[in-house]
C-alpha cells in the first residue's frame, strides 16, 4: 500500500544529530506534518527518491507532528 503525504522536510542539524545518534553521519531528516500520521508505515521516501527512511523519533506538539527519520 502506498500513501502520499505533503510535509516540510529539513536536514537535522549537526548538534541535534549528535544528541540523537552520538555522531553526525546519519543523514537524518526532520519532517513536519500539519496532521498526525494515522496509518502504519515501514518506510518513507522523499519525492519518490531511491532512499528509504525509517522512523527514529516522533513528536506531537500542540499543532501537527514532527518525525525524525534516518536512512535505513
Amino acid at each position: 500500500m502506498v500513501a502520499t503525504r505533503y510535509g516540510n522536510v529539513t536536514d537535522v542539524g549537526t548538534n541535534r544529530s549528535a544528541e540523537l545518534f552520538g555522531k553526525y553521519d546519519q543523514r537524518a531528516k526532520t519532517i513536519r506534518f500539519s496532521e498526525p500520521v494515522t496509518v502504519s508505515w515501514s518506510y518513507l521516501t522523499i519525492d519518490d527518491g531511491p532512499v528509504k527512511y525509517r522512523l527514529n523519533t516522533e513528536r506531537r506538539p500542540l499543532k501537527g507532528v514532527s518525525l525524525i527519520v534516518g536512512e535505513g
